[in-house]
C-alpha cells in the first residue's frame, strides 16, 4: 500500500503564540502540550481499534483469530519517557502492547504475542494478504489527530493566558 504523503495543515498560529509564553508552560509535566498530544493520539488510537475490530469480525482463513479481544485490549497511547531521541520536547505513541496469549495453537510451540499478530495482520505472509490497519487508521485520520491537537493547544494556551493575566500585578 503506498502511502499517501499530502501535507498537514493547522499549526501555523499555534507554533507562534507557544514560542510566545514563558518556558514553564511546556515544563517537565508538559503543560497543555502534553494534553493535547495525548487526545491527537487517542484519535488514531480509536482509528486503529476500529480497523481492528472490522479485520477481527470478517471471517479470514489462515489469519489468527482473535476471539478474546486481547489485541484490541493492547492498542494504547503511550508517553515516549525520552521524547528528545526523535528530535521532540512531548511525544506520545500509538502501539500495540506485546501480551502473550493465554494458549498456543495446534502445531506451535509457544503462544503467539499481540505484536506478532498485528505485525501479520498488517503486513500479511506467504498465505495471508496484507490488511494494513495502521497504515489505513493512520492515514485515514491523521488531520482529524492534527485537527484535535491545534484545537486542544489553542484551548489550553487560552486558559493559561487568562490565568496569567488573573495574576498578573494591576497596572498603573
Amino acid at each position: 500500500m503506498a502511502l499517501d504523503t499530502q501535507t498537514l495543515h493547522g499549526l501555523d498560529g499555534v507554533l507562534e503564540k507557544l514560542k510566545s509564553l514563558p518556558p514553564e508552560i511546556v515544563s517537565k509535566r508538559g503543560g497543555p502540550v502534553k494534553s493535547a498530544l495525548r487526545k491527537g493520539a487517542v484519535v488514531i488510537q480509536k482509528e486503529w481499534v476500529a480497523n481492528l475490530k472490522a479485520i477481527i469480525a470478517e471471517p479470514n482463513e489462515g489469519v489468527p483469530h482473535d476471539g478474546s479481544g486481547l489485541l484490541v485490549k493492547n492498542v494504547v497511547v503511550t508517553r515516549d519517557s525520552r521524547p528528545r531521541r526523535s528530535g521532540a520536547n512531548e511525544r506520545y505513541v500509538v502501539r500495540v502492547r506485546n501480551k502473550r496469549y493465554p494458549k498456543a495453537s495446534p502445531g506451535q510451540k509457544q503462544a503467539a504475542t499481540t505484536a506478532q499478530v498485528a505485525r501479520l495482520l498488517e503486513g500479511g505472509a506467504e498465505h495471508i494478504k496484507p490488511r494494513h490497519w495502521a497504515a489505513r487508521g493512520f492515514m485515514s485520520s491523521r488531520q482529524r489527530a492534527l485537527d484535535t491537537v491545534v484545537r486542544e493547544l489553542n484551548a489550553g494556551i487560552a486558559r493559561i493566558i487568562k490565568k496569567m493575566e488573573r495574576n498578573a500585578p494591576p497596572r498603573l
